[in-house]
C-alpha cells in the first residue's frame, strides 16, 4: 500500500516538472524600438521682390505706369494657411506750389490695371464707387478675413484676405501688379506721393 502511494506521488511530481518545463520551451523573440524622437516642424515664409521695391514710380507725371511682382515661398516643414494685407502712408516729394493732397487722394489716382496670383487675374472691389479700380480701392476693402490675433495694417484694424488656406511646404505664390498715374491728375497732385506696404503672414493650420 504504502509502495503504491509512492510511486503514485512519483508520477505526479514527474509529470508536474514536465509541465514546468513545457511552460519554458517555447521559442521567443525581442526586438527593441530606440531613437524615437519628437520634433517640432516649422513655418517659415519669404518673399522675394522684382528689382527691390517691387513697385516704384518717382518723378512720375500722369499717364506713367510700373509693374513689379512679389513671391513668397513657405520654406517651412509645415504647411500653413497664407494671408496678405496692405496700407499706405504720405511720402511727399517736393512742395506742392498748388495743394498738399493727402494719401487718400493719391491712392485714387493710382490705378490699378493689372493685379494676378500666379498668373490668374484677382477682381478687386470699387471701394469708393468711382467705376475706378485704384490702390485706394484695393487697401480700403474690408471684406476680408478679420484675424483678431494679428493686428494686420494700421489703417485696416487686422483686416487680412486668405489666399491659399492649403500652402504647402516649398509652396510658392507671385503677386504681379500693374500700377497708373491717372491721366485726371492735375496740378494739385505735384510733388504728392504715397509709399505702400504689403505684409504677408502664414499660420498654422
Amino acid at each position: 500500500m504504502t509502495r503504491k502511494i509512492i510511486t503514485s506521488l512519483m508520477v505526479i511530481a514527474v509529470a508536474a516538472m514536465m509541465v514546468g518545463m513545457g511552460t519554458f520551451a517555447y521559442f521567443s523573440d525581442t526586438e527593441t524600438s530606440s531613437g524615437n524622437t519628437f520634433t517640432a516642424g516649422t513655418l517659415d515664409l519669404t518673399l522675394t521682390e522684382s528689382g527691390g521695391a517691387p513697385i516704384s514710380l518717382t518723378n512720375m507725371k500722369p499717364g506713367d505706369s510700373a509693374s513689379g511682382s512679389i513671391t513668397v515661398t513657405n520654406v517651412g516643414t509645415l504647411p500653413g494657411s497664407l494671408y496678405a494685407t496692405s496700407w499706405y502712408v504720405t511720402a511727399d516729394g517736393s512742395p506742392n506750389p498748388y495743394a498738399d493732397m493727402t494719401a487718400d487722394e493719391v491712392a485714387q489716382m493710382l490705378l490699378i490695371t493689372a493685379f494676378t496670383v500666379d498668373g490668374n487675374a484677382v477682381s478687386i472691389p470699387d471701394t469708393d464707387g468711382d467705376t475706378r479700380i485704384t490702390v485706394f480701392d484695393m487697401v480700403n476693402d474690408i471684406s476680408g478675413v478679420v484675424l483678431a490675433d494679428y493686428p494686420g495694417s494700421p489703417g485696416q484694424l487686422g483686416t487680412w484676405y486668405s489666399y491659399d488656406t492649403n500652402m504647402a511646404a516649398n509652396g510658392t505664390h507671385t503677386y504681379s501688379l500693374t500700377v497708373q498715374f491717372d491721366t485726371a491728375a492735375d496740378n494739385d497732385y505735384q510733388g504728392d506721393g504715397i509709399t505702400w506696404t504689403f505684409e504677408f503672414l502664414l499660420t498654422q493650420q
